[in-house]
This record gives structure tokens, sequence and C-alpha cells, in this order.
């Protein structure tokens, strides 16, 4: 669980949940050479500037990461680039600012940290993958040491915090007021086929369905060979028929009145008397048996069955407040407003331009 909220934060402060928000598509042949950089500086974090180059190649890591099979394409690059900088821009302020109240708290990083991580993301081939990705080992290592430091400041500020307020009490209580929601109910299941005996008459239907139950009860003729054997015996004519429906899975509201009667009486294993029914077709009248293979009950699922959910989602929604109140607390310490972020880019700026 500690592995899961440690995950969410750095999702959220590294910019990997940006990833997937557009999808890299096809690109044409004769595609440009390479995207030039309206280098400036965009922001300045407790005396850190935050430059158009570092978000990047903030996201020179994120793409490589994610779309290893495109590095070579500069369309796709750019496509990236363009849906994702201000939300890199974003999470690159979070980050100084995480940095900034690492090194008040003295937390450091040791050399040997940095190089694992950096074989995790690149391979034992780190300074070959580094060209591919068009980042020097200097600028890797920077941002890798950056971003462990992030973690264990989140899992010092965030994540301890998570931990102390989910207990066992607040999961169980969670719990309670769930089951107590009827809307949280489940309906009983079944999972059942039907026989449908057609004839000239409705007498004759009659009969057969008769016959039919017979053989299925006390016979045990299995349910796929009883058209075949009554077939053989020539219990109906030409008009005649014995239908055995695929395997059906239906609740109780998706279930006809007349469905529903007879289904809540059976249980799994039990084969139903026949019973006249209108056709849809032609408003004739057909006999139909039932064979349950499957009751699933309803209800409220046990604590048993929820008490990891439960716990799961309350840990990520704490982390999640937590995480909001600690950025917010650390922009007030740092002195950064929104609206001197806005002064500083121009309104008309476009940072990437295709060459």
């Amino acid at each position: 669980m500690k592995k899961k909220l440690v995950l969410l934060s750095i999702l959220l402060l590294m910019g990997f949940s940006l990833i997937n928000a557009a999808p890299i598509d096809s690109l044409r042949s004769g595609e440009p050479t390479h995207i030039h950089i309206n280098n400036r500086i965009l922001a300045k974090v407790n005396g850190k500037s935050i430059s158009t180059y570092d978000v990047a190649k903030k996201m020179d890591m994120l793409f490589y990461s994610q779309y290893p099979e495109y590095l070579s394409s500069v369309g796709a690059r750019f496509q990236y680039y363009q849906a994702h900088w201000k939300a890199v821009f974003e999470e690159l302020i979070h980050k100084e600012l995480v940095l900034a109240d690492a090194e008040e708290h003295k937390v450091v990083v040791s050399s040997g940290d940095v190089r694992q991580e950096m074989e995790s993301l690149f391979g034992p081939s780190i300074i070959e993958n580094l060209d591919k990705a068009g980042m020097t080992f200097d600028e890797a290592s920077k941002i890798v040491q950056g971003d462990i430091l992030i973690r264990r400041m989140i899992n010092m500020k965030v994540n301890v915090k998570a931990l102390r307020v989910v207990t066992p009490s607040k999961i169980r209580q969670t719990y309670d007021e769930f089951a107590s929601d009827p809307k949280n109910a489940t309906h009983n299941k079944w999972r059942y086929q039907v026989v449908t005996i057609r004839d000239r008459t409705t007498k004759k239907a009659e009969d057969n369905a008769k016959i039919a139950y017979q053989m299925l009860v006390e016979e045990k003729i299995p349910l796929d060979k009883l058209s075949a054997t009554m077939k053989e015996k020539k219990l109906f004519g030409r008009k005649g028929s014995v239908n055995v429906s695929e395997e059906i899975l239906n609740n109780e509201q998706e279930l006809s009145s007349a469905y529903k009667e007879i289904l809540s009486g059976m249980s799994a294993g039990m084969i139903s008397q026949p019973s006249a029914h209108k056709s849809r077709g032609n408003n004739a009248t057909v006999y139909r048996i039932f064979y349950v293979k499957e009751k699933i009950p309803g209800g409220v699922p046990s604590y048993q069955e929820m008490e990891n959910t439960i716990k799961e989602k309350l840990l990520n929604d704490t982390a999640d407040n937590e995480t909001d109140a600690y950025l917010k607390k650390l922009r007030q310490h740092f002195h950064i407003r929104d609206e001197d972020l806005q002064a500083t880019i121009p309104s008309n700026y476009q940072p990437f331009v295709l060459k």
C-alpha cells in the first residue's frame, strides 16, 4: 500500500500521468528535421530559473520512457511537446518547490542511488540510450536525482500522514456507510438456459413439454441432446420443434415478470416444470422449461471482500488531499503566485516551432 502511495505521488510530481493524455498519431513521411526551442525563463522558484529548455528536457525523458519507437520522429516529438508543455512546466514548478523544501530539511541522495535509477530507466547502455533521447549524462542525472528527492519528500510529508489517517476503524466505518446504502446492493443473478417447445396445437405442445421434462429429470437426457432425442422418437410433427437457448446471465431487473417468478424459486441445478408463455413472434402459446446452472446471490459484498479496495481508495484520496495541501503550503512559503507566472509568459508565446 505504501508503494502504491509513493507511485501516486511520483505520477503527480514527475508528470508520468501526462503521458497518455494525447496519443501519438501516425505521421507522414517528409516531416521537418528538427524542433526549434524559443528558449526563455518561464519562472523562478527559490532563486532557481525554469526555462523552456528545462521543460523540453523533462519531456524528452517522459517521451523516451513511453514512446521509444518514435525517438527518431521529429513530428511525433513535436506533437508530444505541444500537448504537454504547459502541464510539464507546472510539474517542474512543483518539483522545484519540493526540492527547495528538501534542501531546507537537508535531505540528500547518494550517487549510487542515482546510478541505480539511471540504469533502471535507460538500461545498462546508459550513454547510448541517452544519446537516442537527445540528453547528456549530466542532464539526465540531475533530473533523476531530483526525482529521487521528490519521492523521499512525498513519502515523508504526504504518505506517512495518509497511513496514519487511514486506520482500521476508519476503513470499517467507511464500509458500514457503504453497506447501509441500498444503492450499493447488487441484485440476484441467474445463469440459465431455456427449453422452448412448439407444436401445431397448444395441447400437442403441452404434451411434448411434459415428455421433455420427464426426459430431463428422470432419464437425465442432457440439454444438448434433448431436441435430437425427441426427433428420433418422432414426438412432434412438421410444425413442432424443441429449441434450447444458449447460456443466459440475467439479474432480477433484467428479467420479465414471468421469468422472474419462475427463476426466483430456483437454485443451481434445478429444472422447472413446463409453463405456458406467449411467443413474441406470432403470439402463439409455447411451453418453456428453465434449467438453472448457477444462482449468484445479491446483496452487499462482505467486509473481507471490500476491505482492501476501501483501504486503497481512502489512502489514495487522503494522499491526493495531503499532496494538494503540501504543494499549496510550499507555494505560500516560497512566494509562488499564479498571477506572477502568467505575467512572465506572453499570451502569444510559442515555445516550440518545427523547422
